[in-house]
């Protein structure tokens, strides 16, 4: 396996590359929610970038590309003008989010004179409930909710502004065809999605809607198109051997892969995981907060506020549990090439070459680009024995996972 990362703007690099030479591209690119007051989450990307992907694509290559909830209208929008034809939309759930919601009240309260009621105070604790490393962490005194001083305020109890954010949509769009999906996937090796490498065994925490595989508990469609009593149509003889595998649950080979995937966060020893040799940064430096400051105590500010030292410090980093099984979904057969324009920190390259496909990675940021090598080469490690070479040539980095 190979995996090629490039320093460089994305633009740039993929109008160089070599046309129809990618089988998948999966990525994570920037939302447009500016994140942190950061110049590369202003917008989310254009029609220009999206039409490049179209061309470096196989034809029936598919593009997975995540967006953020009150923006992934604009990205779906630019990759449709770009000639994609859109597939889906894929969720990733993971639950843990933290709601962003102003308190109605208490601003009610506040524009009339009353005094804010202040913030949790930090103490010592050898209990910290974000972090994997108990000892000798920051936590806070709890506060109770709010109470509404002001009759107008007492109204408005209750009441915020924000959803707590629990799941991030990802945009599933397809290269036009060159015939039928048939005649595609033998010339080119794209067009198709791998559904039984992706199934969700029962019992899979990825899948959750009901773990059972009783076929007598969900619901049917019978010979009309309707709604039917799967008990009934059993006694009928609709069910047995004649039985197509995956309608209904697949069997043995486990339930259809769904446009969902819920998996949690990537934990601080996932992130760090090949980082170890890096400088770092404090858990100040790494979310851009003030050490000792409310911003820093509160869990807005983010992944790694409380560590001592961040390795992997990129802001936004997604599980490689997802993105391994979006590279399985999409990326073809074992050795076709997925690429990553948005890099960050190389978890799509993490996953790629843990599925055993060759990847392209590109990025704009040399910090960045540091963190992606050291992730890379630890997971091209986890799978062969033998060295890594790292090959550097002007902005382009080569890393070799033994012969090929």
């Amino acid at each position: 396996m190979k995996a090629t990362l490039y320093r460089g703007d994305c633009l740039d690099v993929l109008a160089a590359m070599e046309p129809e030479s990618v089988d998948a591209i999966v990525c994570d690119p920037p939302y447009g929610l500016g994140f942190m007051n950061s110049k590369w989450d202003a917008l989310p990307p254009g029609v220009d970038w999206a039409r490049l992907c179209l061309r470096v694509l196989k034809p029936g290559g598919h593009l997975v590309a995540f967006g953020g909830t009150r923006t992934v209208h604009r990205l779906a929008t630019a990759i449709e003008d770009a000639q994609f034809e859109i597939r889906d939309m894929v969720s990733w759930i993971y639950y843990s989010g933290f709601p962003k919601s102003k308190n109605v009240a208490l601003s009610i309260d506040k524009g009339e004179g009353h005094p804010n009621r202040g913030r949790a105070i930090p103490t010592a604790s050898t209990y910290q409930a974000s972090d994997t490393d108990q000892a000798h962490k920051l936590t806070s005194n709890p506060v109770g909710p709010y109470e509404p001083q002001s009759e107008a305020a007492k109204k408005w109890d209750g009441y915020g502004t924000a959803l707590k954010p629990a799941q991030e949509p990802a945009v599933l769009a397809r290269k036009p065809l060159t015939g039928t999906v048939a005649a595609n996937v033998l010339e080119h090796g794209t067009g198709a999605l791998n559904v039984n490498g992706c199934r969700f065994a029962y019992g899979d925490p990825a899948w959750p809607g009901p773990q059972d595989n009783d076929d007598t508990s969900r619901p049917i469609y019978g010979h009309a198109g309707l709604p039917g009593d799967r008990r009934g149509a059993a006694a009928a003889g609709m069910f047995g051997p004649a039985a197509r595998p995956g309608v209904y649950g697949g069997g043995d080979l486990g339930r259809w892969p769904a446009n969902i995937y819920a998996h949690p966060k990537a934990s601080r020893s996932e992130r760090e995981a090949g980082c170890e040799r890096l400088p770092g940064r404090t858990g100040a430096e790494a979310t851009d907060r003030t050490a000792g400051s409310a911003g820093l105590d509160n869990p807005r500010a983010g992944a790694g506020r409380t560590a001592d030292r961040v390795k992997n410090h990129h802001p936004t980093v997604k599980p490689i549990g997802v993105m391994r099984w979006l590279c399985k979904l999409t990326g073809g057969q074992p050795g076709s090439v997925i690429l990553d324009p948005f890099m960050g920190s190389g978890t799509t390259g993490c996953a790629a070459v843990l599925e055993g496909f060759d990847f392209i990675g590109i990025e704009r940021e040399p910090e960045y680009m540091q963190i992606c090598e050291a992730r890379i080469r630890h997971h091209m490690g986890a799978l062969f024995a033998h060295g890594v070479q790292v090959i550097e040539t002007n902005d382009r980095l080569v890393l070799d996972g033994g012969q090929h």
